[in-house]
């Protein structure tokens, strides 16, 4: 029953017969076999194949909760069995935009050759876009980021490996003091990042409506760098994490406080529930950034 307990995961993640297929690799008649042949050993019916595609009954959805956990308890036992062998194929690594730097190509790189049967496959993406695929079995693996008041920050589903807070550069054309009021700088305006992808621009928004104004963009731009050679120009206040801040290297730019405004990220790496044999390759690459963002980047 496993490979059709397999086969019904990954129609429920991928949502095609033929998605199926060209993973595991089948023809799609295998597969609407295996399919058929799981309802007739649980005699149920998962799919309701009045839909196009075919989705999920009330019952296939409790199945594939189950599924999921025996197929986890299965790759366990796998990995068990197989404990003395080397992590191979490959790896589905997701990285959050902000965190794509050579920090974490050093790491990527040992991983390749601490084991040199593994190849990596990696996505680029934001958090709210990699942890959804994680989810989904798309991704083994994610580096994310999670931002916002650090009296409030959400709770991240993996492990934590450093947090850091965020810092407010200005241009030094500006005339503003060392711990400008909020209300001045919104009027000056903020480069930031797009909406609905930072947990801190949602603080700065509630901190600037609690002061009775509406928060005022100058820019939105997803690059670290674009946006720090804006705000050196004056155009607006941008906030990026404290390391990143001193990589920059700008010296038109400085740093600024803004007073009962703390914000705050945790960087964490996220894990699909069930890895088998690359659970190790997974393990030292979590060790090894753990250790890399400790120590201080040159």
């Amino acid at each position: 029953m496993i490979n059709e307990l397999k086969t019904f995961v990954l129609l429920a993640e991928t949502g095609s017969v033929q998605a199926v297929a060209r993973r595991l690799p089948l023809t799609q008649p295998a597969v609407t076999r295996q399919l058929q042949r799981l309802e007739n050993l649980l005699d149920a019916t998962l799919l309701d194949r009045r839909a196009k595609p075919a989705r999920l009954t009330p019952v296939g959805r409790s199945v594939l909760l189950q599924a999921r956990k025996v197929l986890a308890a299965v790759e366990e036992l796998k990995l068990q069995a197989s404990s003395h062998s080397q992590p191979h194929g490959a790896l589905r690594l997701g990285v959050v935009h902000a965190l794509a730097d050579a920090a974490l190509a050093d790491c990527l790189h040992g991983l390749g050759t601490h084991y040199p049967e593994l190849s990596l496959q990696l996505s680029s993406g934001w958090t709210s876009e990699l942890l959804p695929r994680v989810d989904k079995g798309e991704l083994d693996a994610a580096v994310v980021f999670f931002a916002g008041a650090a009296d409030a920050l959400a709770r991240s589903p993996g492990v934590v490996l450093a947090a850091e807070e965020i810092v407010f550069l200005a241009s030094r054309k500006l005339s503003l003091g060392s711990r400008p009021k909020l209300e001045e700088l919104n009027r000056i305006g903020w480069v930031l990042t797009p909406d609905g992808l930072c947990g801190s621009r949602s603080a700065l928004r509630a901190a600037v409506e609690r002061s009775g104004a509406q928060l005022h963009i100058a820019a939105e731009v997803h690059d670290i760098e674009l946006q720090a050679s804006l705000v050196e120009r004056g155009l607006g206040i941008g906030m990026v994490p404290k390391q990143r801040a001193a990589e920059l290297r700008r010296p038109q730019l400085r740093r600024i406080s803004i007073p009962d405004l703390a914000l705050r990220m945790e960087i964490s790496l996220v894990r699909a529930p069930y890895l088998g044999g690359l659970q190790k390759a997974v393990d030292w690459l979590e060790a090894s950034l753990a250790e890399r963002f400790k120590a201080p980047r040159k």
